[in-house]
């Protein structure tokens, strides 16, 4: 069972009753991109946490007077902060890994018969970095 589908648990009736609004509200929502309820294979929308803190912030945006387009990209805009700093983390920790190789330390995964692992970072072309500017 995928953590989305074991996290997603309140149908939308239970889900409006505790954010506070009306089912139609939460319709509209997903209508408009502001919400992504999980699906069940028969179509049935379950909410998670994560899904009744959105609500909670969609609220708190437009009582603040944002429109729906506004908190859409503002949204958007949180969705993809988070989405790069999970990526940074992962490539420090990358990063942290090679460096220990490279140092000949030993790292986290330094034990007997390691194998490199298929998640390599991309070759970057570093000829502009040794001509002066």
């Amino acid at each position: 069972m995928t953590e989305e589908r074991a996290s997603a648990v309140y149908i939308i009736s239970v889900a409006a009753e505790l954010s506070g609004m009306h089912p139609q509200t939460l319709r509209i929502y997903e209508r408009r991109g502001l919400l992504e309820p999980y699906r069940t294979p028969g179509g049935t929308r379950r909410y998670s946490d994560a899904d009744l803190e959105r609500l909670g912030l969609i609220q708190e945006l437009t009582a603040d007077g944002v429109n729906l387009e506004g908190v859409r990209q503002i949204l958007s805009l949180r969705d993809e902060v988070d989405r790069l700093q999970r990526q940074v983390s992962r490539l420090r920790r990358l990063l942290g890994e090679t460096e220990a190789r490279m140092s000949g330390a030993p790292g986290p995964d330094s034990r007997v018969g390691y194998q490199r692992s298929g998640r390599n970072l991309p070759d970057v072309l570093r000829d502009h970095l040794d001509q002066p500017r």
